[in-house]
């Protein structure tokens, strides 16, 4: 008993923590998960971070080398008729070989040095703003590249949708055939109505299932896209939840597409800042310490040095003046794109708000005319027992009816896309 308890609560607990699979927002949650553009986004902030310590060691971290160097220059002495090899010369005059002046007969060096940058808070400073703004341009991208994620993933899910109620509307018409085709066995029977009559109606079944198979194939295939979308390896088929998207309303303030333009321009600053710093003094700390000899080492060749160098850039044909007048281009280029993109923005979010009014009020009329149509229908109904219409005006009806219905599921699913878009638009 407590293991069959046991297994029931494991039960419940997975019904409950799995996500449901037939809903809008499980799938933009599996498309950012897949997205290999998200991922890469997360990995370039580990590699901002890296950049950033790197700098940081290299401006704050003293460079400790060990360096070794030896050469020999060895000479032949002529003494007379003798002639002798000497690896290091004791002070021949008649030779062949390097001149003595010029190779001090060789070189030997096993040292130590090291180099510290000083002054380099500017350095350090710019670098970490820099961090800090790619960090922010990071963020900004993988939000826009989630909103552009939702938009597309609902598209998809909307034609899904579409497929689904087109699908459901031909089964309510093939419904309404089978039971008018029941009704219609009897009449005939009963010589009310002829056998051809029936056979109209058996035709028009046939036509809509031919119609629903179709449809099937289509709602297969939107389906498999949105799958693919979202990166979910799964054959299944399923029904969907329906949606009912409404228009957002954010702060302007904090538009994503603004933003993109905001660090942009801070961006183009930030490289500014950075080429100025090449016309800050630098000076940097260095010593070694170790054995430096020439003839041959000893004990009292080992010594130290230590002393400071420094740069710093006087004149270089005014680029500094250059560069500053290519940043301000920049800035202007960025503005000038910022000015169309909001002018073009606000004229498409003004037509798709104007299409969706517009659908909005085609509804309306659709639906008070399905309804005229419904009413119509039980009418029918009611007169063809009586054989007061042909079979030909009731198919003709229930078809108009089918057709206005596959005409309110299109409005209404391209309202869904045209809200879609708003949203995206005026993030």
């Amino acid at each position: 008993m407590r293991i069959l308890i046991l297994i029931l609560l494991i039960c419940l607990f997975l019904a409950v923590n799995v996500p449901a699979q037939n809903n809008l927002d499980f799938y933009i949650h599996q498309a950012e998960l897949n997205s290999p553009l998200l991922q890469k986004q997360e990995n370039n902030k580990n590699l901002i971070e890296l950049d950033l310590k790197q700098f940081n060691a290299l401006y704050e971290s003293p460079n400790v080398n060990l360096n070794g160097n030896v050469l020999f220059s060895p000479i032949v002495s002529v003494n007379g008729n003798t002639k002798k090899l000497e690896w290091i010369s004791a002070g021949s005059t008649d030779y062949y070989g390097y001149d003595l002046g010029a190779t001090n007969g060789g070189q030997y060096q096993a040292m130590v040095s090291i180099s510290q940058p000083l002054f380099t808070h500017k350095y350090l400073e710019a670098q970490q703003n820099n961090a800090n703004l790619l960090n922010e341009q990071i963020e900004n991208t993988a939000q826009l590249t989630k909103a552009e994620l939702k938009q597309t993933v609902t598209h998809q899910y909307i034609l899904c949708l579409l497929s689904q109620k087109q699908k459901e509307n031909i089964q309510q018409t093939i419904q309404v055939l089978e039971e008018q085709i029941q009704q219609m066995q009897a009449l005939v029977k009963a010589g009310v109505y002829k056998l051809i009559d029936l056979k109209l109606l058996e035709i028009e079944l046939q036509n809509n299932r031919i119609e629903e198979e179709q449809l099937n194939g289509n709602y297969r295939d939107n389906f498999n896209s949105l799958k693919l979308l979202c990166g979910i390896n799964d054959s299944s088929v399923n029904a969907l939840e329906e949606i009912n998207l409404s228009l957002n309303t954010p702060s302007q303030t904090n538009s994503l597409f603004i933003s993109q333009f905001r660090l942009d321009s801070l961006s183009v600053k930030a490289a500014q800042e950075n080429y100025n710093l090449k016309y800050l003094p630098q000076i940097n700390a260095f010593g070694d310490a170790g054995l430096n000899a020439t003839y041959l080492p000893g004990f009292n060749r080992l010594g130290f040095s230590v002393g400071l160098s420094l740069t710093w850039n006087l004149f270089d044909g005014h680029q500094q003046e250059i560069n500053d007048e290519k940043t301000n281009i920049q800035l202007s280029n960025i503005n000038t794109d910022l000015k169309y993109f909001k002018s073009q923005n606000d004229i498409r979010k003004r037509n798709l708000l104007s299409q969706i009014d517009n659908l909005d009020k085609q509804l309306i009329l659709i639906d008070k005319q399905l309804s005229e149509y419904e009413n119509l229908l039980e009418l029918y109904k009611i007169e063809i027992k009586e054989s007061l219409i042909s079979v030909l005006e009731l198919k003709t009806l229930i078809m108009e009816i089918s057709a206005k219905q596959q005409i309110k599921t299109n409005t209404l699913m391209s309202k869904e896309i045209l809200i879609n878009a708003y949203n995206y638009w005026n993030l």
